[in-house]
């Protein structure tokens, strides 16, 4: 599945100066519970659906609010370059146009 905080979330923990395996714990205790450094390696690599629910464990064990998590909008283009510029052609099954 596909995911658009990927990016986002890979800056905000190495900002913070933690290994996945830090963040897995964190996660861990913010209340995602089974994540693991495989979990956090899959949000960041974009290969794993993350769900309403979880993005506020994320945000939680980054300790910042959800909406830093999401990319910048920039209002002026066309919504579908927001979402080819967050996530890889072969990760979203569409084709840039």
């Amino acid at each position: 599945m596909k995911n658009l905080i990927r990016q986002q979330v890979r800056k905000l923990r190495q900002r913070n100066g933690w290994s996945q395996e830090d963040f897995a714990v964190k996660l861990q205790l913010a209340g995602w519970h089974n994540a693991t450094r495989s979990t956090v390696s899959k949000i960041e690599g974009g290969s794993l659906h993350v769900g309403d629910y979880d993005v506020l464990f994320i945000a939680a064990a980054l300790r910042v609010h959800f909406v830093h998590l999401y990319p910048e909008i920039d209002w002026k283009r066309p919504m579908n370059e927001t979402v080819h510029r967050h996530i890889p052609d072969e990760l979203h099954g569409l084709e840039s146009e």
